[in-house]
């Protein structure tokens, strides 16, 4: 079976986790994935004029990939073909499966994503929340969360000399969910003095009320990304109270398990739902529940390490490669023949 993938771009996170890293294990399954990544990029530049110039390259590659899918036994269509904006999803080649990660109807009136959801045959959603959307469309609806790589996400010895570390792994706009807890984080960092707050994204962030003797930022790389978060001794993920945040896949908590490292996260849509799973770590919604939560993770030692092995332990037995591959691999067959 040869299926087209036509993702947003060749450095877009969902292209990267959802797509490109199940190409090999699905390959041993007899499934050829090519993958046809969009070009001039998912996102407009800013400027009029840069806009005019970009809207025609997209529609233009777009066009282009989608009639180059339809050489496939199938195609797979990952958000829209251009952000925010319906196109031409619907040229894609038959039968299409729609892959959705984020609450995209919430964008420009939802019409990209009415516009994606008529054009599958299958539609595949990350978490229960966006399945709960799009079964209103009538099409045939799958959960299949995003895989984690667990042998390149893997705990490492820590250096028990070197400083504790709180970390938090993003792009830069993840930064506005640290805003309102800004004191909250500098009063536990002046208690505890040998600990750290440690930010990985695409460049720095701009909360000026922490301590920055006891704040670092660390570039992200795909060559450098499983390092940091197995380095970290507590992994963060908050979010907003927001139908947006409702459709959060919760990946950053699937990476830090994966390294053994327990999590402290907004107690919100699939965060809620993992959390339930297993002791992998404590949810919270208030500012004093998150002082309160890594305080008690910070004086306990052997919490951290307990909750560490149990996420470790659940992302492999039920986010690995192996285990998401075999449910894409179930969603294809039902594929009908074109």
């Amino acid at each position: 079976m040869k299926i087209a993938a036509l993702t947003q771009g060749q450095s877009i996170p969902s292209a990267r986790f959802r797509i490109r890293q199940l190409i090999a294990p699905l390959q041993a399954a007899g499934i050829q994935i090519d993958e046809l990544v969009g070009r001039p990029g998912a996102y407009p530049p800013p400027g009029t004029a840069a806009r005019l110039g970009w809207a025609a390259a997209a529609l233009g590659d777009a066009a282009r990939r989608a009639w180059r899918s339809r050489r496939y036994d199938a195609s797979i269509v990952q958000r829209e073909l251009i952000s925010t904006l319906p196109s031409l999803e619907s040229w894609a080649g038959r039968p299409m499966v729609a892959d959705i990660d984020d609450a995209i109807w919430l964008n420009r009136g939802g019409h990209a994503a009415d516009s994606l959801a008529k054009a599958a045959d299958h539609i595949v959603v990350g978490n229960d929340y966006l399945a709960e959307h799009f079964a209103r469309y009538g099409k045939p609806v799958s959960v299949i969360a995003t895989a984690v790589d667990v042998q390149r996400f893997r705990p490492v010895p820590r250096d028990p000399a070197a400083p504790r570390v709180i970390g938090w792994s993003g792009t830069w706009g993840g930064y506005l969910y640290f805003e309102p807890l800004q004191d909250a984080l500098a009063a536990l960092l002046r208690r505890h003095p040998d600990w750290r707050l440690r930010f990985v994204s695409d460049r720095p962030a701009t909360l000026d009320r922490l301590p920055p003797g006891q704040v670092e930022y660390r570039s992200w790389s795909p060559d450098t990304e499983a390092a940091l978060t197995a380095d970290m001794d507590i992994g963060l993920m908050p979010l907003d109270d927001s139908l947006w945040s409702l459709g959060k896949c919760s990946y950053k908590m699937l990476l830090y398990m994966a390294c053994g490292v327990p999590v402290v996260a907004t107690d919100l849509g699939m965060n809620r739902d993992v959390l339930a799973m297993r002791e992998v770590g404590l949810g919270v919604r208030t500012q004093q529940d998150w002082v309160d939560a890594l305080e008690r993770l910070i004086g306990d030692d052997a919490l951290r390490q307990r909750m560490g092995r149990q996420g470790r332990e659940l992302v492999v037995e039920r986010f690995s490669l192996e285990t998401i591959a075999h449910q894409w691999r179930q969603v294809l067959a039902t594929l009908p023949t074109p």
